[in-house]
């Protein structure tokens, strides 16, 4: 296969889940027969270690007005739509593939059109993919008229759109529910991790001291952004009762959010402020990973987590929700303890069985490790990738080639 060239399409650079996955993606995708570009429409801290990579990465920061305001909001979009396709001829771009886009997803259907581009691949990173309350927040009346509009144009724009891309079994179920049958359409490829990043040897006592955090102490960890669907209220509610019953352990929250504020009053009407350290956004992850005991990832719901993955190659005993995209990736008393959504007595009764028998957690530590390196690595996920992109080349120049025929 000649080179392909695809313009990866985020909504934003901020630290968060897709955007690692795009991350971790144009990394291995450089090392082989392709040559990404990424481009956001809100810079942030991920677009650092992108180009450290060597990849370009093309900020488009233009207003993106509310649908309430119609005429401004055509007029944004098309002016974003004008500067897509300068990209496209930039860089010579052959595919484009989207993630956490909303309505550009709809945009780019057109870029075939105006350009010399071959395909538009959508990617759903959750299965809750629909618009949602933080979208519409200074008009909650339109939320449920706008998830509407988008499940008819997703149900209609399908049937334009190359492949629909889903990081989990779960996400392809939810997609079908939502947008109709589109089976044929979709094809799954789970998120991938670097595996090695999270082998380095650590200085473990040095790391705690550094947090404030006794040798000895047992700590809990869980990453990802302050939200609700995180479930962090849960795993608060469940920390009284597993200090109570293992009075030397302590939680790292690593990552920000609106609810930050909320939740430290929580642990504080818990008696938990001196056993949860919120440790905001971190650059270290893979060392707080290291030199933690459990990692709990209370979700609500999921696409696939990358904080899971991460803490799987790092080895770590795993508790946490039984919800979409974690079910897939964690097996029930071999690679962790799953418990339902919601349930902090499940949260509970885990960590406290994982605390008391060291030896069964450290064993599920290693096969998680396992599983990843064989299920959810990096050059996997690259290669699932990059066989898509063979294939819808392919597909294109087959089309078109008819297409040619059909004029002779």
């Amino acid at each position: 296969m000649e080179t392909v060239k695809v313009l990866q399409v985020i909504s934003n650079l901020e630290n968060g889940g897709a955007q690692e996955v795009v991350r971790t993606l144009v990394k291995n995708l450089a090392a082989k027969n392709c040559l990404p570009v990424v481009c956001t429409f809100k810079d942030g801290p991920i677009r650092r270690g992108i180009e450290e990579l060597g990849i370009d990465v093309e900020v488009i920061d233009l207003p993106r007005r509310s649908v309430v305001a119609f005429p401004l909001f055509v007029i944004d979009m098309v002016r974003i739509c004008l500067a897509l396709a300068e990209l496209i001829r930039k860089y010579d771009i052959d595919i484009v593939q989207t993630h956490l886009s909303g309505s550009i997803n709809f945009l780019t259907l057109i870029l075939p059109y105006i350009t010399n581009l071959h395909a538009v691949l959508w990617t759903f990173h959750s299965v809750n993919f629909l618009p949602s309350e933080s979208k519409v927040s200074r008009f909650h009346w339109l939320l449920k008229p706008k998830r509407y509009v988008h499940r008819l144009m997703y149900r209609v724009s399908s049937q334009s759109v190359c492949r629909l891309i889903a990081v989990s079994n779960q996400v392809r179920e939810s997609m079908i529910e939502r947008i109709g049958p589109v089976e044929e359409k979709i094809t799954v490829i789970c998120n991938g991790v670097d595996v090695a990043r999270y082998q380095h040897p650590v200085d473990r006592d040095h790391v705690r001291q550094e947090l404030g955090f006794d040798p000895e102490a047992r700590l809990l960890i869980t990453v990802g952004t302050l939200k609700r669907e995180k479930g962090h209220r849960y795993l608060l509610e469940a920390g009284t009762e597993i200090v109570c019953q293992h009075p030397d352990t302590y939680f790292m929250f690593v990552g920000d959010g609106k609810l930050q504020s909320e939740l430290r009053a929580q642990a504080d009407a818990y008696g938990l402020s001196g056993r949860v350290r919120f440790l905001g956004t971190r650059q270290d992850v893979d060392q707080l990973l290291a030199v933690s005991d459990i990692f709990v990832l209370p979700s609500l719901w999921e696409g696939m987590s990358m904080a899971l993955l991460e803490a799987m190659a790092a080895a770590k005993p795993i508790v946490a929700t039984a919800v979409s995209g974690t079910r897939q990736v964690v097996i029930h008393d071999e690679t962790g303890l799953l418990v339902p959504a919601g349930d902090a007595s499940g949260l509970t009764q885990a960590v406290v069985t994982l605390l008391s028998e060291p030896a069964r957690a450290r064993a599920m530590g290693e096969a998680a490790r396992q599983r990843v390196k064989e299920h959810f690595s990096m050059e996997k996920q690259a290669a699932e990738y990059l066989a898509l992109y063979g294939q819808v080349m392919e597909d294109g120049d087959r089309m078109a080639a008819e297409v040619n025929k059909g004029y002779a």
